[in-house]
């Protein structure tokens, strides 16, 4: 089922790590993964970092991985931003992810913005909470990088952009109009194109139901979905979602990427 797959997208949280332990076994896993050819890159919604933090994270973790092939929800949101003209944004986002917002041609508008922008800002202040409450009353266009309800740490969940945009909706009303990472399939159509692969030479590999295997079932790519992060077994039992393929690990699919 895995053995004829040519590129592979893999979780980051819950999947390859929880936040800077690293799950047994997945250097092994991604050894197995070049040995046997396969592309592959992390996905990850976590817009609380910029990609180059997130690469040297993976770095600290041992995982030796290019920065191209690190991709992170902000990417895909500014893509969409400069693609249809927003420049003047108002933004919640860490301090690191701000600058990298500026560095790539936008700028910070707090009175009268193009648009919204809500990323995982764990710097979140009431303030920034209530102008963009503010904005969002006054039909500014209101975007977020992705819509993850908690974010898996060492410590257990910790919540995460999707409680953000409930707080907000309980306040105006109002849900964002667009969200960039999983499960959104523009997040890797990109990759595919690049590389000339097609849906079904891929593989997405990820621990939430409603991000990771969604975007799979949308775009008719395997699904494995594993028990290391947020989804238990019994969540996916009970889930609309079903992956092509559960298992307790990452470690667990070595064996099916050769014949």
């Amino acid at each position: 089922m895995l053995w004829n797959k040519k590129i592979f997208f893999l979780d980051r949280d819950g999947t390859l790590a929880i936040g800077m332990k690293p799950i047994p076994g997945v250097n092994e896993f991604l050894e197995a993964l070049s040995s046997a050819g396969k592309s592959f890159y992390v996905l990850t919604n976590n817009s609380s970092k910029t990609p180059v933090q997130h690469h040297e994270r993976l770095a600290k973790l041992g995982l030796n991985l290019k920065l191209e092939n690190v991709l992170v929800s902000i990417q895909a949101a500014m893509s969409f931003l400069r693609g249809n003209g927003y420049q003047k944004v108002y933004w919640i986002a860490n301090k690191p992810v701000e600058q990298y917002i500026l560095e790539h041609g936008f700028t910070f508008e707090k009175r009268d913005p193009d648009c919204i922008l809500l990323t995982y800002d764990t710097e979140l202040t009431y303030e920034k909470l209530v102008r963009l409450t503010a904005l969002v009353r006054q039909g500014v266009s209101y975007f977020t990088t992705h819509e993850d309800i908690v974010c898996p740490t060492e410590s257990g969940p910790v919540p995460d952009v999707g409680t953000f945009i409930k707080a907000i909706e309980m306040t105006t009303g109002v849900r964002p109009s667009k969200s960039f990472g999983k499960p959104n399939p523009a997040f890797i159509e990109p990759i595919l194109a690049k590389h000339g692969y097609a849906a079904k030479d891929a593989v997405i590999v990820g621990d939430r139901l409603y991000t990771d295997i969604k975007m799979a079932i949308d775009t008719g790519i395997t699904s494995v979905l594993v028990l290391t992060g947020e989804s238990k077994r019994e969540d996916h039992e009970a889930s609309g979602y079903k992956a092509s393929l559960v298992v307790d690990s990452v470690v667990d699919l070595i064996p099916l990427l050769g014949k």
